[in-house]
């Protein structure tokens, strides 16, 4: 029964009535009234900032120096909030006749579904920017993440209305009914591929039996591309490389995870990869020099260990890395053979510190081999001429940068099978545009 859109699980319906009673007290404040409260969010936020980090490390086994770059993220974003909000302030445009202003205007409810991956940044961009956009939000952890996200929020609900934000804490299969719930009038969604078409797949069947439109924002899976061509830096390739295949454990939707080397630079390039990838640190993810910490046993490592294998059966040749050692899954490079592009670690993401490595032929193969995926996040490029990048398929695009660039103005979102609204920000996707047109009555007969 709780698959049905007209049953909900015990308690659910009760939150979402009471953000839409905050909803209604959020949309008489002015958006710098909002934004003031906001401002109030970041303090609290880094004034709890040691105490969400440790519970990162703890909980989630995120390495302490990513936890606190994932935490620095997330400030950044509220610094950037007032410059990004200039998008959905009131302006007036062309009319015939009277004045005729543009404004943006809340959905209402918003459900926030989070991954585990990034329980700090992810959370703390999607309530705040629906908050400051006037809506309520009704926020769901992912369970692996659930004491933390729920740190994150609890720090962010303190200047807003009773019931502006709240945290459901319960098992998918219960706070799916959320997604299509009368009276959530948006969702985002961070999560897998797979996650986001279930979702889509019970919106259809409550569309099919009544229920209300509703946006639905998918933040999906990533299996992005970084491209290292002719001209190149190859010392900073090779290090952004490292660093953006292998950071988190390699568990980013925005990871490099296929690198493609134009055959002409893999000769110089490829002892500057293994030199940088050999340097990352293994260890316990509380140590402040380690960059790799320990894979949890679970569906992403069986998928990585089941990729591995496959590549190697298909002609595959590790570069660097050793695959599974111990309780670490060791940072790993493929070189496949180009016979193998059907292979699992060249079609799908693999969330463990494994990636693929295809040599292309030049620039414009490059680009195609870069094209070769179903999904559309980011990609990278280092080296290669000015046309490249008009050419990838992709949302987010970084030159001779790495992947992991932060800056809260170059925001992330896909298209295809990462998304549907590529990179815009969270701001301007939570509020719909309203025209009002006034007459000019000083003209009237």
């Amino acid at each position: 029964m709780l698959h049905s859109p007209a049953v909900s699980p015990p308690g659910l319906s009760e939150i979402v009535g009471e953000a839409a009673r905050a909803h209604a007290r959020l949309v008489g404040l002015s958006l710098d009234a909002r934004l003031a409260r906001a401002a109030e969010c970041r303090r609290r936020l880094e004034d709890r900032g040691e105490e969400i980090v440790d519970s990162a490390v703890a909980e989630v086994g995120q390495a302490v120096r990513f936890a606190r770059r994932e935490l620095r993220s997330a400030l950044l974003f509220l610094d950037a909030l007032p410059d990004l909000a200039a998008a959905i302030r009131p302006r007036r445009v062309p009319a015939v006749s009277g004045t005729t202003v543009l404004e943006w205007a809340p959905y209402g409810v918003v459900l926030g579904w989070h991954a585990a991956n990034s329980p700090v940044w992810v959370p703390t961009v999607v309530a705040v920017s629906a908050l400051v956009a006037g809506n309520a939000v009704i926020s769901r952890p992912s369970r692996r993440a659930r004491r933390t996200t729920g740190r994150v929020l609890d720090a962010l609900a303190g200047p807003w209305p009773p019931g502006a934000l709240q945290v459901v804490d319960a098992p998918p299969e219960e706070a799916e009914w959320l997604v299509s719930a009368p009276g959530v009038d948006a969702v985002v969604a961070h999560a897998s591929t797979a996650t986001c078409r279930r979702h889509l797949a019970r919106l259809g069947e409550a569309y099919a039996a009544g229920a209300r439109l509703r946006p639905y924002v998918a933040e999906a899976s990533g299996n992005d591309a970084l491209l290292v061509l002719a001209g190149a830096d190859l010392d900073r390739a090779a290090e952004a490389a490292a660093l953006a295949g292998f950071a988190n454990s390699g568990q980013l939707c925005m990871a490099a995870k296929r690198l493609i080397v134009e055959r002409s630079v893999w000769e110089g390039f490829r002892p500057r990869l293994v030199r940088a990838v050999e340097g990352l640190v293994l260890g316990d993810p509380g140590h402040e020099r380690t960059d790799i910490a320990p894979l949890a046993e679970g569906p992403a490592r069986a998928h990585a260990r089941q990729a591995l294998a496959e590549a190697l059966a298909l002609g595959g040749e590790i570069v660097v890395g050793a695959g599974e050692r111990g309780p670490f899954f060791t940072p790993t490079v493929v070189l496949l053979p180009r016979r193998a592009l059907d292979a699992m670690l060249w079609r799908d993401e693999v969330f463990a510190p494994l990636r693929a490595l295809v040599l292309a032929e030049d620039a414009a193969d490059a680009v195609a081999l870069a094209n070769d995926t179903s999904f559309g996040l980011g990609a990278s490029v280092f080296g290669g001429p000015p046309e490249v990048v008009a050419g990838l398929r992709a949302a987010r695009v970084v030159v001779e940068e790495t992947p992991l660039y932060q800056d809260p103005n170059l925001v992330v979102g896909g298209i295809r099978d990462s998304g549907f609204g590529g990179a815009r920000p969270k701001l301007e996707q939570l509020v719909y545009a309203r025209r009002v047109h006034r007459a000019d009555l000083s003209s009237a007969p």
